[in-house]
C-alpha cells in the first residue's frame, strides 16, 4: 500500500457477517439475495427495450421509492457487470445501516450501496461522494468493483452510469486504488477547492491502476468502495474512482 494519507476509506466497511447454519438459512440468504440484487418494482418495467438500448439509463420509479424508502437517492448501473443498484443515503445518526440493511430498510446481510453520512449535504455533487456497497462471494452487490484493479477489465467497463430524481450522469473511471483500511482512512472534508485538487494530484498519482492520467481538474470525483476478495476479506478495499 503506497500513500498512507490518502484517506478513502471508512474502517466501519463490514466484512465480516455472522451468519447461522442449515437449510433455512439457505432459503433465507437465497431470498435475500433476490431482494438485494433485483429489488422490485423492476426498475425497467415503464421502458421499452428500444428507449433503454437508447440511452442505456434503466427506467426508476422514483415516486415509487419516494414512498417505498426515502433513503433511495439514487442508482448505479454499470453495463456488462451486473451492477444495476438502488443507492441509498446513509444516516448521520446510523452511519452503517446500510451494511446489514437492503434498500427496502429490510435487515438483510447484502446490504445496500449506500453513500457516506458525511456527503448528506451536497449529496452526489460532493467534492468527494463516496459510495460503499459489499462484494458478495456470488459475484452480487459491489463484487465487479474488486475487479477494476485490472486495466482490461476498466477500459472495457470504464463507464458508470449515476442517476438520481433529478440527473443523469456517465461517469468514467479515472483509477482503481486497493488499500490497507488498518493505514488508510477516508477523507470527505477539504478546506477549499486547492485542498481538494492537491488531494486528487497525489490520490491519481498513488493509484494502484490510473485508465486516465489527464483528469486534474474535476468538479466532484465519485468513490465506489468495496472488500478487495469478498465478504470473508479482512481489511483490503478497492476504491473505484470515476468522473464525470
Amino acid at each position: 500500500m503506497k500513500k498512507p494519507d490518502t484517506g478513502v476509506i471508512v474502517a466501519s466497511l463490514l466484512c465480516t457477517l455472522l451468519v447461522g447454519g442449515g437449510a433455512f438459512l439457505g432459503l433465507s440468504l437465497l431470498g435475500q439475495t433476490d431482494m438485494a440484487s433485483n429489488p422490485k418494482p423492476s426498475p425497467r418495467a415503464a421502458q421499452t427495450a428500444e428507449a433503454e438500448a437508447e440511452d442505456s439509463f434503466p427506467d426508476v420509479d422514483w415516486d415509487w421509492w419516494k414512498k417505498e424508502n426515502p433513503d433511495v437517492i439514487g442508482w448505479v448501473t454499470v453495463p456488462g457487470t451486473g451492477i444495476d443498484l438502488p443507492i441509498c443515503q446513509a444516516r448521520d445518526e446510523d452511519p452503517t445501516f446500510y451494511l446489514t440493511h437492503d434498500a427496502y430498510g429490510i435487515w438483510n446481510i447484502y446490504g445496500c450501496p449506500y453513500l457516506d453520512a458525511e456527503c448528506t449535504e451536497k449529496g452526489f455533487d460532493s467534492p468527494l461522494a463516496m459510495v460503499f456497497g459489499h462484494h458478495m462471494d456470488d459475484g452480487s452487490m459491489f463484487a465487479a468493483m474488486a475487479s477494476y484493479s485490472d486495466k482490461a477489465f476498466a477500459q472495457e467497463h470504464c463507464e458508470i452510469l449515476l442517476q438520481t430524481p433529478e440527473e443523469k450522469k456517465r461517469l468514467h473511471v479515472a483509477a482503481t486504488d486497493v488499500v490497507d483500511t488498518y493505514n488508510e482512512f477516508k477523507r470527505l472534508g477539504f478546506g477549499d477547492r486547492r485542498d481538494f485538487l492537491a488531494w486528487w494530484e497525489e490520490t491519481l498519482e498513488g493509484s494502484d491502476m490510473v485508465l486516465d492520467p489527464n483528469v486534474t481538474d474535476p468538479e466532484s470525483v465519485h468513490a465506489f468502495v468495496t472488500c478487495s476478495y469478498g465478504l470473508w476479506n479482512g481489511h483490503e478495499r478497492t476504491i473505484v474512482y470515476a468522473v464525470e
